[in-house]
């Protein structure tokens, strides 16, 4: 924690220590001058940007590499209606932002455009589902139009991907290889979704790919990687399969395709989709960001298998100095086990349903590490009083709403954490917290 108190320190106004690029040169830090209020400044050549889009509709990151290659991963298209019924019994949504008469997929769209790198020339290099639900890839619904070439519905995935050309398409492999519960309900967002990926081979060249899991060269710097060899992707767990932490090798504990199939959707072993989810840790220098879809241990006790954070833990085994919370903060994810190896210093929770984020979840990442700051990109009332009432201090947040931005300087040993205003498309700073120093 020694660590974590300097860079405390720093984020109070103490003089950052100068640095220096590979190149020897002294470079120009852009974030220094930038304070509450101020639209945040553009991303500049050799930082590396982590994006956190919130419309209230689900995910949506959107990553600028050192040498500004782009990546988007998921795209929020839950239902533009906090009081939709989602028929499952779950709570109901957050208010959606700016306004509920704004498309998640204008959102992502606009902010996107807004911080695009010039270098990038307009386009995705790489586009990612971190698995097959509505608030990442997507929902079907007649009130999103239907492309007039791809017969796809323009939302989520399809409707930021027909907005931007994409260079590559990133996702778990085919919706019933391996299949989840998820899969026996119906396809109709996967379809949509595919749909998309070809009409967008067809028009602009598209690839699609399945993850590779355990491999560090599949995303990679596209634009100029010689900028720095300190960047680097793993690629840690995809569609049920973990890195087995040596090397490139990969494992799974789930059942076969065809065990899964067998099973049928009811079956209590069966598998639900969340377990599928990629994830990815991102480093540069010192600096390491985890992110892992909706990931969760549902079940374990009875089905060790349902648990696919454990694998990662043992796998990982390091602190990273930023994470996503996974499956949105809620309850039975972001495992004790895999916190205990993580230790995150700043948590976004990217919260779109009344019960997100869970009180005993919160807990957890707290008790993994005191000084935690937690960035959450909505908090309703009524959660705010259940997590009060649960001996969570909500004032100690470092933010409840907002789109939440890490900006990380070049060498990776300094990082800046900013809350934007998402009440307009002003994207001004609300909170700043930084530089802090990674570990």
């Amino acid at each position: 924690m020694v660590v974590f108190a300097a860079a405390l320190l720093c984020a109070c106004g103490e003089k950052a220590p100068d640095w220096k690029n590979e190149a020897g040169k002294v470079t120009v830090d852009p974030t220094v001058a930038a304070k509450v209020g101020d639209v945040l400044p553009a991303w500049e050549e050799g930082w590396l940007d982590i994006h956190s889009i919130n419309s209230g509709r689900g995910e949506s990151f959107f990553y600028i590499f050192p040498d500004g290659t782009t990546m988007l991963i998921d795209a929020a298209g839950a239902w533009n209606d906090e009081t939709h019924d989602y028929g499952d019994g779950n709570s109901p949504g957050v208010p959606s932002k700016p306004s509920v008469n704004v498309t998640s997929t204008s959102v992502i769209s606009n902010y996107i455009r807004h911080y695009m790198p010039k270098i990038a020339n307009g386009k995705l290099d790489y586009v990612m589902v971190s698995h097959y639900h509505g608030d990442h890839m997507g929902v079907v619904d007649s009130q999103y139009k239907l492309h007039s070439q791809g017969n796809f519905r323009m939302n989520g995935i399809p409707g930021v991907g027909s907005a931007f050309p994409v260079v590559k398409l990133l996702d778990r492999g085919n919706f019933d290889d391996p299949p989840s519960s998820d899969w026996f309900s119906g396809t109709t967002a996967y379809d949509n979704y595919i749909k998309f990926a070809n009409w967008s081979a067809s028009t602009n060249g598209t690839v699609r790919e399945k993850v590779n899991v355990g491999a560090t060269d599949q995303i990679v710097m596209k634009h100029n990687p010689s900028i720095t060899s300190r960047f680097m992707v793993r690629n840690v767990a995809a569609g049920g399969y973990v890195w087995t932490g040596t090397g490139t090798g990969s494992a799974t504990a789930l059942p076969s395709t065809a065990e899964l199939k067998a099973l049928g959707k009811n079956n209590a072993g069966q598998v639900g989709e969340n377990v599928m989810s990629v994830a990815l840790l991102l480093s540069l220098g010192n600096f390491d960001w985890f992110t892992a879809g909706d990931s969760q241990f549902n079940d374990r006790s009875n089905y060790s298998y349902k648990d696919i954070e454990a694998p990662m833990a043992k796998a990982i085994n390091k602190h990273v100095e930023a994470m996503k919370a996974s499956h949105h903060c809620t309850a039975n994810t972001n495992s004790s086990e895999l916190l205990s190896v993580l230790t995150p210093d700043v948590l976004v929770a990217c919260a779109w349903r009344d019960v997100q984020p869970n009180s005993a979840t919160v807990k957890r990442f707290i008790n993994a590490n005191s000084l935690v700051r937690i960035f959450a990109t909505n908090l309703t009332d009524n959660n705010r009083n259940v997590l009060t009432t649960n001996g969570v201090d909500v004032g100690k947040f470092a933010c409840t709403s907002g789109h939440v931005v890490i900006r990380v300087q070049p060498d990776g040993a300094r990082y800046w954490v900013f809350a934007l205003d998402d009440t307009d498309e002003q994207y001004r700073i609300s909170k700043r917290l930084g530089p802090l120093m990674s570990r």
